[in-house]
């Protein structure tokens, strides 16, 4: 039998329900059954809502065989967790609503008290996922133990909708806008993107920072191979230009790269535009793009020490190899001036991202800019082509209100 091994809260003292809790699972362990189904019940009488200490209780009564009552704890907690489905169908739904067909100067974005709510209530569903797979495993064993096979087949065909890499597959939003509902699709698309996905060593940011990078005429690479940034990016970066420079006021870009936006930004035209860049080979090679030009200032420092000494923006574009970045997408609304905009690089949708905006109050469109495949592109092919044969760049506008 399964039993539940997290940590719902700090132990406050031997009394406090979580230390009763972490006492009758030792006692679990050790096969007291009796002593611990007394502390398990003792730790529920004082937090009624207590998860592990009633999937655990089940499971010491299972032991001792109590199946009947075991069986109706676990189905009580089931009707207690959410409909993973439903709220993978949700989000779709909340993101459709925000889809635009283009971003133009005068807009005005709509606001997302309907997407965090779906982005709540998925969070909760990916939370879920562990205790759903473990209930409905649980209950196939009781089920048939008591010869009610026809429902354990049922209990082990849901469960297996709860794979162990699902929460990971509901972390990739593209495959929720492209399968909204469908589960075994979701996990369908995540794993086949984790086999195309490009692999490198890992790093550190400050193991970036201090690493020596590779210019082509057409990319730039880390030692391994691994493409920090490609010319088959222009066609993406350029349309960002555009959305960034919607008044052509100040404008700030997090990262140079090979400076494809940036030379799009000054081909809109803006009032003053800055650059952070924190790579010492880029820094230097920004510092010679921008000497012929007028109103650019080259910050040499990481966004997380240079931010704070910078002033509001008309338009903030970001795109870095390295994390962090949800916490700059969390200082992004304190950096915009009203009407504003903000977005970001990206090539599968990641829901903590998403996430990291929720209550903000800025408001949100996405503009998908379709693009031809491109056969030295690592990153989209992650991603499914659209009904016309085509890739598509999410674009997610954020916009102060």
């Amino acid at each position: 039998m399964i039993t539940w091994t997290g940590n719902q809260g700090p132990s406050l003292g031997p009394q406090d329900p979580q230390s009763l809790v972490l006492k009758a699972n030792a006692l679990l362990e050790r096969e007291a059954y009796a002593e611990a189904i007394d502390a398990y019940r003792t730790a529920i009488a004082q937090a009624p809502d207590h998860e592990e200490a009633h999937f655990n209780l089940a499971a010491a009564l299972a032991a001792t065989g109590d199946v009947v009552e075991a069986i109706s704890i676990f189905q009580g907690l089931l009707a207690k967790k959410p409909d993973v489905a439903a709220a993978h169908a949700g989000l779709a739904r909340a993101l459709d609503a925000h889809r635009i067909d283009r971003f133009e100067a005068g807009i005005q974005l709509p606001a997302t008290d309907a997407l965090d709510e779906a982005l709540r209530a998925y969070r909760a569903a990916i939370d879920a996922v562990p205790a759903l797979y473990g209930c409905y495993s649980s209950l196939e064993q009781l089920m048939a133990a008591i010869g009610r096979q026809a429902e354990a087949a049922d209990m082990r065909a849901v469960a297996e909708t709860f794979t162990t890499d699902l929460p990971d597959a509901l972390l990739n939003v593209g495959a929720t806008m492209q399968h909204p509902g469908n589960l075994a699709d979701a996990v369908g698309h995540h794993r086949r993107a984790m086999a195309l996905a490009p692999d490198h060593d890992y790093m550190t940011e400050q193991d970036y920072l201090e690493t020596s990078l590779t210019f082509t005429d057409t990319e730039i690479l880390l030692p391994d191979g691994f493409e920090v940034m490609m010319e088959w990016e222009r066609p993406i970066m350029e349309r960002s230009a555009e959305i960034v420079c919607h008044n052509h006021g100040a404008v700030l870009n997090v990262g140079f790269g090979m400076g494809i936006i940036d030379t799009a930004i000054q081909r809109q035209g803006v009032e003053a535009h800055s650059i952070i860049e924190a790579h010492p080979q880029v820094v230097e090679k920004a510092r010679n793009w921008a000497a012929d030009k007028t109103g650019v200032t080259i910050v040499p420092s990481t966004w997380q020490d240079a931010l704070s000494g910078l002033p509001a923006f008309d338009g903030i574009y970001f795109d870095t190899l390295m994390p962090p970045m949800i916490p700059f997408l969390e200082r992004v609304p304190a950096h915009l001036k009203p009407g504003g905009v903000f977005l970001y690089f990206q090539s599968m949708i990641q829901f903590e991202n998403l996430e990291a905006m929720v209550g903000n109050g800025l408001g949100f469109g996405i503009e998908m800019f379709p693009f031809d495949e491109v056969p030295e592109n690592h990153y989209y092919r992650l991603n499914e082509k659209a009904s016309d044969g085509r890739y598509s760049a999410p674009m997610f506008v954020y916009q102060k209100h």
